[in-house]
């Protein structure tokens, strides 16, 4: 996690605005509960090390019994204190472009991966499932074709998830 290796907080809750969800991924993590998160990625972790790590900070912040990583006393999210005081990070500080490129390498990857391994027909059942399910902006076509105008699932699976002119933009 780039937290955990020393990217500050505000760079990696940053990094993903571009792309237009719904919420940043802390916002999203609070939503769904630190201890939730942690039982997931643990549970990844388990069934598959060599793509998921668990996240030493976010374990801390569970066993401290935080329920999230900000509080709201101006109105608006800030870094809860009490977290700060927990987050152990490395040297590795990413800028907000690297964070965003490793997050959309390692989603294409995965994607990468569903469609080889048959666990969805297609990639527009995945883009089905972002738009509606967690918000991916439905003017941007789905994941894929994201993926593909960018350039980054070339870049990682060697080829497009779509034929051409498919959800794609004219060159």
């Amino acid at each position: 996690n780039v937290i955990d290796e020393g990217t500050p907080v505000d760079v990696a809750e940053k990094a993903v605005e571009p792309l237009g969800l719904p919420m940043s991924p802390l916002v999203l993590l609070e939503l769904v509960g630190p201890a939730i998160g942690l039982h997931v990625s643990e549970t990844l972790n388990g069934a598959f090390p060599e793509r998921f790590t668990v996240s030493p900070n976010l374990k801390a912040v569970v066993e401290a019994g935080k329920r999230g990583f900000y509080v709201y006393d101006s109105g608006k999210p800030e870094l809860d204190p009490e977290v700060a005081a927990l987050l152990k990070q490395g040297d590795t500080v990413l800028t907000e472009e690297q964070v965003r490129a490793r997050v959309l390498d390692a989603v294409a990857q995965e994607i990468g991966l569903m469609l080889d391994e048959g666990v969805v027909a297609e990639a527009q059942d995945i883009d089905l499932c972002l738009i509606t399910g967690a918000g991916w902006p439905f003017h941007l076509g789905g994941i894929t074709p994201y993926l593909d105008r960018e350039g980054v699932s070339q870049r990682v699976n060697g080829k497009p998830f779509l034929e051409a002119g498919v959800a794609s933009v004219p060159a």
